[in-house]
């Protein structure tokens, strides 16, 4: 009796521990936040594996053009191919660099694999930050090798302000001003930063610590159930 209630309460930990590992891997961008205009600034897309028996072969990010990014470069080599799509903007922009009638709309990385159980990152070089707005959003599609794609393309709303495929967004702060904690524009991130976790990962992060606890106490519990016991005295 004592060693099954033993064994079932190391189950139960071990499967909260694999559960509180993997519930809110999203795809994000690092920095989380940047000034409006800013230039030269590296944004990185974490995009991690979910799959356990499939790798990510493919990625697809598109960019807005309401707020168009007036230069985007993907980084080269790390053994993808990146094809770069542009667009026509719906109204020209002027900058110190000239006239731009188009920029890019898309990005799209084959030919690598993200195995199980990893992530990879993925550098864009932006050059030209918008400014009139204080978000931008970058709808993506992650493809596995079994053809499964999942859309990270929702986004949040009063009806619904934790999607469970959120897209991932980089909020644009007054010009010259960044956050304290967040990454400077010139740095390159291989890992998200502190403004990368959404209320919703906190939510669920707060959920997994409630549960493991729980799970601690039923194997406390079922370990003083299992101990030997004295006779009482006759």
């Amino acid at each position: 009796m004592r060693s099954k209630l033993i064994i079932s309460a190391l189950g139960t930990l071990v499967v909260l521990a694999f559960w509180s590992g993997t519930v809110g891997a999203h795809v994000t961008v690092s920095p989380s936040l940047l000034p409006q205009g800013s230039s030269d600034a590296i944004l990185t897309f974490r995009v991690p594996n979910e799959s356990s028996t499939a790798s990510v072969v493919a990625l697809r990010i598109q960019f807005p053009l309401a707020h168009p990014i007036v230069v985007l470069s993907p980084q080269a080599g790390s053994g993808w191919t990146v094809a770069v799509h542009s667009s026509r903007l719906p109204k020209p922009i002027t900058t110190d660099d000239g006239t731009f009638t188009s920029a890019v709309s898309e990005i799209d990385w084959t030919g690598g694999t993200i195995p199980t159980g990893q992530f990879g990152v993925f550098n864009v070089l932006a050059q030209g930050l918008p400014t009139g707005t204080s978000l931008l959003t970058f709808k993506a599609v992650q493809l596995y090798g079994d053809g499964t794609a999942v859309n990270w393309i929702q986004v949040p709303t009063k009806a619904a302000p934790n999607p469970a495929r959120p897209a991932p967004t980089l909020v644009l702060t007054a010009p010259g001003r960044v956050s304290t904690g967040t990454t400077a524009p010139q740095s390159v991130s291989t890992a998200p930063t502190a403004g990368t976790v959404s209320s919703a990962d906190n939510g669920l992060a707060v959920t997994s610590l409630i549960l493991a606890a729980f799970a601690l106490g039923v194997a406390g519990l079922a370990i003083w159930l299992g101990r030997p016991r004295l006779n009482s005295p006759k």
